[in-house]
């Protein structure tokens, strides 16, 4: 087994293998569903928990925190990192961020670079706000 595992690792090819398996959610059954909480009455917006969740939650409003691993935001807000963080991408992992309307920028393009900013730490913010409206 532990051989198997080496050579999917290994094998050319097999990534895209092995990121299939790892990032594909369990279907959201029945027994799931039947299992989760009531959804409180005050929700403005209803959306799935993070993840692979099936259970309905409430959206985060402006202003509340937020990251990767809380519900998303509410309709027409982002979460963003605390302006100024040492590490930016920490705080939304550990659910720092706050929910703020979303901030669209212009496109901004660079012949040899094909779209993307070159790395600055001066534009750091820029930068993270540009790449998340790309995977958007």
């Amino acid at each position: 087994m532990l051989l198997r595992l080496c050579c999917l690792l290994l094998c050319p090819g097999s990534a895209l293998l092995l990121g299939d398996l790892v990032f594909r959610c369990p279907p959201c059954t029945a027994e799931l569903l039947a299992l989760c909480p009531d959804v409180p009455d005050f929700c403005g917006e209803i959306v799935r928990e993070p993840g692979c969740g099936c259970c309905p939650v409430c959206a985060r409003v402006e202003g509340e925190f937020c990251g990767v691993y809380t519900p998303r935001c509410s309709s027409g807000l982002r979460c963003y990192p605390t302006p100024g963080a040492l590490y930016p991408l920490q705080d939304l992992l550990m659910g720092l961020g706050r929910c703020g309307q979303r901030v669209e920028l212009p496109e901004v393009t660079n012949g040899e670079s094909g779209g993307f900013i070159k790395a600055s730490p001066c534009n750091f913010s820029t930068q993270f706000i540009f790449l998340q409206q790309q995977l958007d």
